[in-house]
Formats: C-alpha cells, structure tokens, sequence
C-alpha cells in the first residue's frame, strides 16, 4: 500500500473508530497528524536525532559527526537541556515544525539536504526536557539510539522505547557509545548482551561500537546516515512504520477488548424474533377478531332473517380494536391493540430480540457491543409502541363480503318469503273455514297440500342454509385469520427488519470495515 493510501486508510479508520472505540484510535490520531504535516513539508529533507540516557554522549558524538563544537560538553550532566538543530539546509518549515529553538546552519559532509538534532536526556529528572525528547523522537525520520556502557540495559530505553519500534528497523539506528573505555574483552560481551536486548526488543538491527574520542565506528555510522539521507526516503519510511505500528496496535486493541475478525460473526435466524414481535404486537389478537367479526358478519349475512338481529346485537371485535374500518378510518393511527395484549408476550419479545443482539455483536468489542445493545433496546421500545400504526395499515378483511354471502342471502329471503306466503294461504283457509266461506280446496302433491309444503318447506329451507352457512362461516372464518394474521407478521417482520436489524446490520458492518482497515494498515 502506498504511503498516500495509507494515510488516507488510518484517516478513515480513526472515522469509524472515534465514536465506537476513542481511547483505541486516540493513539492513532497524533500518528495521522504528523503523517499530515510531515507530507506537506519537503520530503527530500532527512531529519536525524540522536537519543539517550542521560551520560550516553550524545552531545559529543554531534560535535563529531558534525567536525566542530555544536553541542555543549561538559563533566556535570546532563548538559544538553533544549534540543539543538544543526542543519545544511535553510528549509524553516521543517526546523519550525520540530519548533527548536536552537539552530545551527553548517556546512556536513553531505550533499544531502538535512538536519541533526541532539536531544534532552530521554531519562531526565525535568518533565519538560523528558516531554520535548519524547516529541521529537516521535516526529523525527530516523533516530540514532545513543547507548552507554553502564546503562545499555536501562529500563526506559528498552521498555519505553525501543520495544516499541519493531516496525522501524528501517530508520533505526543503534550504537554503543564510549566504547573506548572498554576493553576488547568486555567490549565484545557488552556488545553481544545489548545485541540480545535490541533482539528481544523486537529490532533487527545491529549495535554498533562507537568513541567521538577515538573516532571508532564513527566513519561507518556517517556512511550509513549519509546513506539514508541520499536516498531521501527516510520520511516515507519512518510513516509507513509508524501506521504499521499503530495498525497492529488497533487491531491488538479490539482482540483485547473482546473483538473477534469479522469472519467469526454469526449471522442468527430473525424469524423467532419476527415471530415474538408480532404476537407482542397483537397480530394474534387482531387476527382472532378478523376471525371472529367475519363469522358474525357472515351470520349476520346468511342467517335466518328473522333471527338476525341476535347476531347484530354483539359488538364487532373489530370496532372494539377500532380497526373496523369505514368513514374517517384512514386518518386513525391508534388503535386499541395493545391494551388487549398480554404483558409476558412484550416481555418475551424484548428477550427474544435481546438474545438476537447479544449473538449478533458478539464478535464486536464489548464496549462498540454494548452501544449497539443499548441503542437495539432503545429502537425495540420505540417499535413496539409504533406497532398499533403498523396494524392500522394492515387489511384486516373488516369490509369483505363474499359472493357466496349474497348467494345465501338471496336464497333465505326466498325461503321466508315461501314460508310466509304458505303460512298467509294456510290462515286464510282456516278464516274462510270459520266464516263458513266457500272457498276451494288448495293444490295438494299427495297427501300435502303446496300451502303446508310452503311453509314448512321454506322453514326447513332456511334452516338448512342457515346450517350450512354456519358451517361455511367457521371455515371461512379460520382462513380469513390465518390471512390477516400472516399480513400481519409480513408487515410487523417488514418494518422491524428496517427499523432494527438496519441498525445492527450498520454497526456490523461499520465494524468489518474498521478491522479490515486497520488490518491493511500493518502491510503498509
């Protein structure tokens, strides 16, 4: 990946992460800024600094890489409190941007545009010299690790810094400073156990002896910061590490803080939760009231005429849940749902749904998992109490008439008016019998006269179509639930994979991008 890709890459991980994850990205953010302000300078400058305990000689070793008295020396240590800047260039961008004070512009040994600074003690006892050598060592392009015979093995060298800087060999250099006052003997045994300690750091690179008194090692340590300042590629260098490093430092972030790669994730069956979020919205219940209001309704339609009025006396259930549509319904958004829901079935839905997240975000960090959890909870609440508007836009069936209703109404009309017809020819025989009116006997079909037939054929009639629309009623009643109750669970499943798993299925993939991202980051 290339540098300006990379940049680009921490830039939109650090995005993502800063609201999920701040004090994971926050080491990230003065890597970005110094990325920034680095590329916006000359690239062709190399900055070099020399870095140490206090006692390592480092001033000494500038004024000799240097071939002239820059840095102060002196028996009484440290001496070196300000950073010193010793430059072939008048580039003032950069010496501001390392804000040092102290400048010195030389002629070096070099046609290389750089600059070398010599640097507080890292181990000093003032904040403010350990707080300006902690800056520059992370914003400079390559540093010279100044070691001393008697304290190679320091804690804060090795712990603080250099274990830190695996991915640096590149623009890493380390001496062994004052080796001159070690015999051979002992210089070797030295120089071998602080070639073990650089190892277990982490670097790959060599300990080199050096003396600014004897001169030793110092040609060969010129030669290679000549090197890299020819190649004029130290600054890439140095930033593509330090977002490598910072990289691996995100992702060791998220495995610390529970996260699992994105590979890892399961992806739960919703359909259960569908299914609790729809009997906790009442679709059972309006689905038993469409049942039911279509059997009355059918009652009402196909029953005996004269008897009615019996099944018009009840309350549709479909009124009572005022989803019994009509005049004026298309401006109601509540409804009375709800209130005829059983508590446990909204309680079971919440832990149905909670399960879901937990098993959703569980490859997530815990702290990134429980924001999406606790927002999943908040959105739950929210829809179950939408839900009443969900149904209200769901055709319950409140207004459908079948044909067959028509048919069988037709048909008991005809019946009772037969009926009644035969019964008005009966009692008009029977006055005419009394008033001794002659009056001829009526048609018969064997031993029944039509006017008997009439009536109780058409009693009978209307009993049997009565019967048998009964009978369709049930069925049709039972389909007409199964109907509506699965519009019902498609609407509610509908709007709470847009309302809920949206959110989730956000954060799960906002997440994937981050390790993905910050993954790519450690092969920059």
């Amino acid at each position: 990946m290339k540098l300006t890709e990379a940049i680009g890459t921490l830039h939109t991980t650090i995005e993502i992460g800063e609201e999920r994850l701040p004090d994971l990205v926050s080491q990230a953010k003065p890597v970005l800024d110094k990325a920034v302000a680095r590329r916006s300078m000359a690239s062709d400058v190399t900055i070099v600094a020399l870095a140490g305990a206090t006692g390592a000689g480092k001033s000494s070793l500038l004024n000799a890489l240097v071939g002239r008295e820059i840095a102060r020396v002196s028996p009484i240590r440290p001496t070196t409190s300000d950073p010193i800047a010793v430059t072939n260039t008048n580039d003032s961008d950069v010496l501001d941007w390392l804000d040092i004070a102290q400048r010195h512009e030389v002629e070096l040994r070099t046609s290389a545009p750089m600059v070398l600074v010599d640097l507080p003690d890292i181990d000093s006892t003032s904040f403010a010299h350990r707080d300006t050598a902690r800056r520059l060592t992370s914003i400079v392009d390559v540093v010279v690790w100044v070691l001393d015979p008697q304290k190679y093995a320091d804690a804060v060298v090795h712990e603080d810094y250099l274990a830190g800087l695996a991915e640096h060999a590149e623009t890493t250099i380390v001496v062994l400073n004052q080796a001159d006052r070690l015999d051979d003997e002992t210089r070797t045994s030295v120089l071998a156990d602080a070639q073990r300690l650089i190892s277990e750091d982490g670097l790959d690179v060599e300990v080199m002896p050096t003396s600014a008194i004897t001169g030793m090692g110092l040609a060969r340590l010129w030669g290679i910061i000549d090197g890299i300042a020819t190649e004029k590629s130290a600054a890439a260098k140095r930033l593509s590490a330090d977002i490598r490093t910072v990289g691996r430092q995100i992702v060791g972030g998220i495995h610390a803080a529970g996260g699992k790669q994105p590979d890892q994730a399961q992806e739960p069956d919703f359909a259960p939760v569908s299914a609790a979020l729809a009997s906790a919205g009442g679709s059972g219940v309006v689905a038993d009231a469409a049942a039911t209001s279509y059997e009355r309704r059918a009652h009402q339609a196909t029953g005996w005429p004269v008897t009615r009025w019996l099944a018009g006396r009840k309350v549709d259930p479909l009124k009572r849940l005022r989803l019994a549509g009509g005049e004026g319904a298309s401006q109601t958004r509540v409804t009375g749902v709800r209130d005829a829901v059983a508590p446990a079935l909204i309680t079971a839905a919440r832990g149905k749904l909670r399960t879901y997240v937990d098993q959703s975000t569980q490859h997530l960090p815990k702290e990134w998992a429980l924001d999406a959890r606790g927002a999943a909870s908040q959105k739950a609440d929210l829809f179950l109490g939408r839900v009443d508007q969900i149904i209200a836009d769901v055709d319950v069936e409140a207004r459908r008439r079948p044909a067959w209703w028509v048919l069988f109404n037709a048909v008991q009309w005809l019946a009772l008016i037969i009926a009644i017809a035969g019964g008005l020819w009966l009692a008009l025989l029977g006055l005419a019998d009394v008033l001794h009116l002659q009056i001829g006997p009526p048609p018969s079909v064997g031993i029944f006269s039509v006017p008997s037939l009439m009536l109780i054929g058409g009693l009978v009639a209307g009993w049997l179509v009565a019967l048998c629309g009964r009978a369709l009623a049930k069925r049709g009643a039972r389909r007409t639930g199964e109907r509506v109750n699965k519009r019902l669970r498609d609407a509610i499943d509908t709007a709470a994979r847009e309302d809920l798993l949206a959110d989730i299925a956000t954060e799960r993939a906002d997440y994937q991008r981050f390790y993905e991202l910050a993954s790519s980051l450690i092969s920059s």
